[in-house]
């Protein structure tokens, strides 16, 4: 016990670093390995099986006190896996009390769990284990995590979709997580990985539950699985040996003949098996196979066969720990043999563990009867009760079977479990045949259709996509359609007659073809492959998403413009798919098969990632724990008003690792603020718009920061003010006035406004001083009008808040209240009445509500977007908007020893107060706005946090959102664990 705790620990350790520490250890090489389609991986001599020692270390003292202590009829029983399940049971159920009366009187020694939830699991599998005299081996498939069969806990992405990212790291992580997931549930046993080299297309039953078809890869990728999976403490089961790949039936419904050699055993099915088995698997699942090669009667499966499970696996191969037979309720055996022959036959051929008898108490009665009668040997029972026994042993059981109930929630679909799913998954999507670079969808809102083809009658299977699409690209969708086993001819007449009439500019085909069991087919149906090859035939591209079989696209008379193969249905890889449309994740993955007539193996167009995404923050280096604590901070400052409503942004590198909103527009709690609140950002507009344009305008060598600004707004060089440079303005050492309350003066119009701000003396030499002026922004937006002959508003809608994709930012005319926008302040004397929609600065009220300085609305989503732009040295959508040299020059502090300005940005003061709290770095910049906004930025941790609240309501004479601000950057920064990257390498 005290070794799997080590390796729990050290495993949670190399979690936490990123894994890239992993396979110091091991012969795994955790390289990419799809980067050649033909480069062979090196192959080491294989070590020795292990023996039973080997496996189950430091077992056999209880295991031979318990099995001294057995009768036959209690050994035999320790053989048999009886069908449970994780949902809710009344104490009366016929189905419970069978189960009750296999543990108590039966006396059974596993239970296998089917369906349920996390918590109704635990507490079933505890029941349970409180009425067994001996401790339960429970166990469950858990092909891809435990949402296979549980609802509520974390569900990887398939089998394929791992070997698709070509890392074997994520083979480890994701059986890693599994276990602990599985501990804490009560599950012990689990019936994965598939180590199946799947290399017929036809393969109606393991298709994506195999990581692929190259026998190497799949070997390299099952090994790095088990080693992840028994490190969390549980046994891994390798299946369905001697090989499950090549067969065009289903052993649910009939038995599979494999009519191969025992050399073409040797060089493909076996090859993960081999490698599992020589580095320590301690379990195999046999299959329901005929192998004529090695067992003549092609009615015997190899899960009955002594050749088979015996002589190859336990004699030729050396395997010594628990075999595990396939479900003996499947049409492969069931049909052929009675439950007592099975049983026989299966401990006969070399089994230990008989999995889902349709009948244990006649099972059970024919193998006593065979012990007694001579047929099988009681030491025969007593090897396999021994191996389930030490495997009992070694996972603890002897000293406590049961879990702690307040350990699934800590241990179940945790945030980090979440993330590594959804990193997995974008890891694995391979995008196919884009020869026309249709793919990311950039830019401006696309105009899509979609048509959706299932296999099935749900008629909700596609609305997690479509909620994703919308979510990540908002695109103007102007078709959408669902055919399914339900449509008829006219259906695919209607959706083709409503596409021809659409004028899109792609066509998404997101189709759910999935690999069921007992279904025994995978292809498409012929009137959907009809209407497929009709849409592929016009004129608009058409983008195929696979969210299933990835060989659907076999023998379609035309390839797609593009085809993305995401290997699976599961949440996280149709989010991770309608984020790479949009280019919020890139395309990573590599065809772990091959898909005859079209794509090769190892086929998969690259692409990075050209725009940020929602994410977790430990996808970037970063701690949850701060963030609760930064949402107790604002819902603190809420109750002790020091504003009515918040919203936060925080991003890293190109993930938003968190946008919320908190509290309410007024303290009178009537409407909540979401994030896509529009929030007044008074002196944000500073920097989002003023010196964001100057930026562009300096680059164009339109703007020189060391010409006079009267050069380009002559009405500025009046009363001494002819030298000031465009630095100046910006670094606010231009020693113009800060501040005149015009309202208060009588001033009310734009032209009286603008006319004494350009008439305005100096109060100071020019470069002398730094003295914070809104004069500054003000008449610089003014000279850029000159510049580009456009409208302030105008210029910043076409070229800062469109190509960032800020919709909902821009500047709102003055008299034109918004009563969906965040209110500032109950303004008694210029306005009186309630602010809300409309500037709440008087000066930019006056001038219209356009200004250099004060004016603009956005939203928390909004600013996420200019924050991505600035870590990202002015990327977007892979493109260049600002050059990272000119965002180092405006965001790098001018004159150090005099101030703290950059141009037009705020740096973080050494010393002191600073809005930005303590940890941000040297590097910072930021700025902040009167009514209770704040923007700070540190390039080297790629790091932006983002505070937006209303702090002026009802009154400006509120400062209770000073020391919040500095607090939330804080906690943001104690977040901070590692650098920026992914939760595990990228490939």
């Amino acid at each position: 016990m005290a070794r799997r705790f080590l390796l729990v620990g050290a495993a949670l350790l190399l979690l936490a670093a990123g894994l890239t520490a992993y396979s110091s250890s091991t012969q795994v090489n955790h390289g990419p390995l799809l980067a050649s389609a033909v480069a062979p991986l090196p192959v080491a001599p294989p070590p020795a099986p292990p023996t039973l020692d080997d496996l189950f270390p430091g077992t056999g003292a209880w295991t031979e006190r318990t099995l001294e202590a057995m009768t036959l009829e209690e050994k035999v029983a320790q053989l048999f896996s009886a069908r449970a399940y994780g949902s809710y049971r009344s104490a009366d159920d016929p189905r419970y009390l069978e189960l009750v009366q296999l543990v108590e009187e039966f006396g059974i020694g596993s239970v296998t769990f089917f369906q349920g939830d996390p918590i109704t699991q635990a507490v079933m599998a505890n029941d349970l284990q409180q009425r067994a005299q001996v401790p339960l081996l429970v166990a469950q498939d858990m092909e891809w995590g435990p949402g296979q069969r549980l609802e509520g806990a974390v569900k990887f992405p398939r089998t394929m979709a791992t070997g698709a990212t070509g890392h074997t790291a994520y083979a480890y992580t994701v059986g890693y997580t599994t276990a602990v997931e599985a501990r804490a549930m009560g599950t012990h046993f689990i019936f994965a990985p598939v180590a199946d080299v799947n290399n017929n297309p036809q393969n109606p039953i393991i298709n994506v539950r195999s990581f692929g078809e190259d026998p190497e890869q799949v070997a390299a990728m099952v090994s790095a699985f088990v080693d992840g999976a028994q490190d969390g403490g549980v046994i891994s089961s390798v299946k369905h040996f001697p090989g499950h790949g090549d067969t065009d039936t289903d052993s649910h419904l009939d038995l599979p003949v494999l009519p191969y050699t025992q050399a073409r055993l040797d060089t493909l099915e076996l090859v993960p098996f081999r490698r599992a088995i020589n580095e320590g698997v301690k379990s195999v699942m046999t299959a329901h196979l005929a192998f004529p090669a090695l067992e003549a009667d092609t009615e015997i499966p190899g899960s009955l066969s002594p050749r088979v499970s015996g002589a190859l696996l336990r004699d030729e191969l050396g395997f010594d720990g628990l075999v595990v037979t396939d479900g003996l309720d499947m049409r492969g055996v069931s049909a052929h043999f009675s439950a007592g022959e099975a049983a026989i036959m299966a401990l006969e051929a070399g089994a230990d563990l008989l999995l889902l008898s349709v009948d244990e108490y006649a099972a059970h009665t024919a193998v006593v009867d065979a012990v007694r009668s001579g047929r099988l040997t009681e030491a025969r029972i007593e090897a396999s009760a021994r191996r389930v026994l030490r495997a009992k042993e070694w996972l603890g059981l002897h000293q406590g079977a049961e879990v702690p109930l307040d350990g699934v929630r800590d241990s179940v679909r945790t945030q980090r479990h979440e993330a590594l799913a959804e990193t997995v998954a974008r890891a694995s999507l391979t995008l196919l045949g884009d020869d026309t670079d249709l793919l990311p969808f950039t830019g401006p809102p696309r105009r899509l259709a979609t048509v959706t083809l299932s296999d099935s009658d749900d008629p909700e299977v596609d609305d997690y996509f479509l909620s994703q699409v919308f979510r990540h690209g908002r695109p103007l969708l102007l078709t959408d359609a669902l055919l399914d086993r339900r449509s008829d001819d006219e259906d695919y007449a209607a959706v083709l007659a409503d596409l021809a009439e659409a004028d899109v500019d792609a066509i998404l085909v997101p189709t759910y073809l999935y690999v069921r069991s007992h279904s025994g087919q995978i292809s498409l149906p012929p009137a959907q492959r009809q209407f497929l090859n009709t849409l592929l035939a016009g004129d608009t591209p058409v983008v195929l998403l696979s969210f299933g079989n990835p060989y659907m696209v076999m023998g379609l008379d035309r390839q797609p413009a593009a085809y993305l193969a995401a290997y699976g249905g599961s949440e996280v890889s149709q989010k991770a798919a309608a984020q790479a449309l949009f280019g919020q994740t890139g395309f990573q993955g590599r065809l772990p098969i091959n898909i005859p007539g079209t794509h090769a193996l190892g086929d998969g167009l690259q692409q990075p990632q050209t725009a940020p995404r929602a994410g977790y923050p430990s996808d970037v280096g970063m701690r949850h724990r701060p963030f609760v604590q930064l949402d107790s901070l604002l819902r603190a400052s809420i109750a002790n008003r020091a504003f009515p409503g918040a919203a936060v942004a925080v991003g890293r590198g190109p993930v938003r690792v968190k946008l919320e909103a908190y509290g309410y527009h007024t303290y009178a709690a009537r409407k909540p603020v979401q994030p896509t609140s529009a929030f007044d950002l008074a002196s944000l507009t500073k920097v989002v718009a003023t010196t964001t344009a100057a930026m562009q305008l300096y680059e164009a060598g339109q703007l020189d920061l060391d010409r006079p600004l009267a050069t380009y707004l002559p009405a500025f060089g009046q009363r001494g003010k002819a030298d000031i440079t465009v630095r100046q303005v910006l670094t606010h050492t231009s020693g113009l006035i800060p501040f005149r309350p015009f309202h208060q003066e009588g001033v009310t119009t734009r032209e009286a406004v603008l006319d004494t701000i350009l008439a305005s003396p100096l109060i100071y030499e020019p470069g002398t001083d730094m003295r914070y002026s809104d004069f500054n922004m003000i008449a610089l937006a003014l000279a850029m009008e000159q510049i580009t002959d456009m409208p302030f508003e105008e210029y910043t809608e076409r070229h800062i808040f469109e190509p960032l994709g800020m919709r909902n930012t821009g500047f709102r005319r003055a008299g034109t209240p918004d009563p969906e926008a965040v209110p500032t302040e109950q303004d008694p004397d210029f306005r009186q009445r309630l602010v809300q929609g409309e500037v709440h600065d008087e000066t930019a009220w006056i001038l219209g509500g356009t200004a250099g300085h004060a004016g603009l609305f956005s939203t928390a989503e909004d600013l996420a977007r200019f924050g991505h732009m600035l870590v990202e040295e002015g990327r977007v959508n892979g493109q260049a908007f600002l050059q990272p040299e000119t965002v180092r020059l405006f965001t790098s502090p001018q004159n150090p020893a005099q101030h703290t300005r950059a141009l037009g940005w705020d740096t973080k003061s050494p010393e002191g107060y600073s809005s930005a709290g303590t940890r941000f770095g040297p590097r910072s910049f930021g700025h902040t706005g009167f009514t209770g906004t704040s923007f700070w930025v540190d390039p080297d941790q790629e790091l932006f946090v983002i505070l937006l609240t209303n702090r002026v309501y009802p009154t400006r004479e509120n400062r209770g959102h000073i020391p919040v601000r500095p607090a939330v950057a804080d906690l943001v920064y104690s977040a901070l664990v590692g650098p920026p990257t992914p939760l595990l390498p990228a490939p």
